[in-house]
């Protein structure tokens, strides 16, 4: 056993000395310890980690190599989501943590300026064009509720925000029990989609290394997108943002403290009958609590996805907001392919981060997937949708006045374009707020 466990050491010992010459190197002092730390890594990526100080003992589930009295070697993991290190100093009993946010960004904003909304039109105007329609079954009513004028908003709060969509090898090893061999689903579009998912798994090994640039995840509903986000909650031991229950309803809705949102999972809910037509689906709605109390993982709201989206453009400088961009400029940041000479199956994904990100170091924000993205009020065109989807596609036309089957222009992916209601071809980023929620403050311009 001695044997066996000095063996072990020692090959860590030379992976660890092996990878120092690309490791990323962090060199802290004990004062920055102080407050909690939190850094930054890629998965699977060598960190040494230094302080100005001798460590007593480091104490972390991470596998480590101490290099000396003050260093510590160890690569990050291989699943996105946040790793603690405590440190302890031979002058004291108590520990320092470190945080260490991997694919994540970690935002720390304190009365930042950011420009939120899109929709310039009024409550009358919206009316005129048919957005709203007073006193239609069904329809959004028109009201102030429809409008989202550009303002400027003062935000203090911390975040964590994934890098990245979430890709097709995270989702598919959190999720693995939950996609089950055999669909249950009769409705032909319902199957192909759960046989994709399923085609990844068996492509996949349980418990293998994701790569930092895995393909994005796409048709995926927010329902799934949520138990996700409960997963990854659940894996680091915080309290799971969402709850589900059973609800009869006769459609979406957004409520005071959650959702009831369309039930779409990979196993089939209830009984469904057909009636020699079509199919019936006796309780398709599923009931979604949010608990405000969480520390946990969730999908953004509306004005979080602009803010962080943004990436500090106040000017709409970037080049989906400037309508004198080149398609050559906006592919610098956003993956764009031209639908009409690569007519792929959208099942298809490409990599992620393989461009430039925004100011807040986000990448992917446009192009590449549609991301499912909550709503707090119901939007112009979301007629009784609880989300939409933003960022655009992948597969655009590159040239004006194109139409291929509602494909859409590329300079119409801009930060306030977005389709209504969810769909299973969208994927999603997650983020959390670290110890409270934001506070969000209009600021009033000067001819106010």
């Amino acid at each position: 056993m001695k044997y066996r466990v000095g063996m072990k050491k020692a090959v860590l010992l030379i992976v660890a000395c092996l990878a120092l010459a690309n490791a990323s190197q962090y060199n802290l002092k004990r004062d920055s310890l102080k407050n909690e730390l939190w850094l930054e890594a890629e998965k699977a990526e060598s960190i040494q980690l230094c302080l100005d100080t001798p460590v007593r003992e480091w104490k972390t589930s991470l596998s480590t190599v101490v290099l000396n009295d003050s260093c510590l070697a160890f690569q990050a993991p291989t699943l996105i989501g946040v790793e603690i290190l405590n440190v302890y100093f031979p002058d004291a009993d108590s520990s320092h943590k470190i945080n260490l946010a991997v694919g994540m960004k970690y935002l720390n904003f304190k009365n930042e300026e950011v420009l939120l909304g899109f929709n310039r039109y009024s409550e009358k105007e919206l009316q005129m064009l048919g957005v709203c329609i007073a006193g239609e079954l069904g329809a959004v009513p028109c009201g102030p509720q429809n409008e989202d004028p550009e303002r400027l908003v003062s935000v203090t709060g911390t975040y964590l925000v994934d890098k990245y969509p979430v890709t097709n090898c995270e989702f598919t090893q959190l999720m693995w029990d939950s996609i089950p061999e055999k669909a249950t689903y009769e409705y032909w579009d319902f199957q192909k989609h759960h046989k994709k998912w399923l085609s990844r798994k068996k492509r996949s090994m349980r418990n293998e290394n994701c790569i930092a640039h895995d393909t994005a995840a796409n048709m995926l509903s927010v329902q799934q997108a949520m138990k996700y986000a409960n997963a990854r909650s659940i894996k680091e031991g915080l309290k799971p943002y969402y709850h589900f229950s059973p609800i009869e309803a006769q459609s979406p809705a957004i409520l005071a403290d959650g959702y009831i949102i369309t039930y779409w999972d990979f196993k089939d809910y209830g009984t469904r009958f057909f009636d020699g037509d079509e199919y019936f689906y006796p309780n398709p709605y599923i009931k979604v609590t949010e608990d405000k109390t969480s520390d946990g993982y969730r999908l953004p709201y509306y004005d979080e996805w602009m803010m962080f989206a943004r990436g500090g453009d106040k000017k709409k400088k970037a080049p989906w907001g400037d309508v004198t961009a080149t398609f050559e400029e906006a592919t610098k940041y956003a993956k764009f392919s031209d639908f009409v000479k690569e007519q792929h199956e959208y099942e298809d994904t490409e990599p992620v981060g393989q461009l430039l990100p925004n100011g807040y170091g986000l990448y992917d924000i446009f192009g590449l997937v549609q991301e499912n993205v909550l709503l707090k009020k119901y939007l112009r065109y979301n007629f009784k949708s609880i989300s939409c989807m933003k960022g655009g596609g992948y597969r655009v036309v590159t040239a004006p006045n194109i139409s291929f089957n509602n494909i859409s222009y590329w300079k119409e992916f801009n930060y306030g374009h977005y389709k209504s209601g969810s769909s299973l071809l969208a994927g999603f980023r997650l983020i959390r707020n670290i110890g409270n929620n934001a506070k969000w403050t209009e600021v009033k311009s000067e001819s106010k």
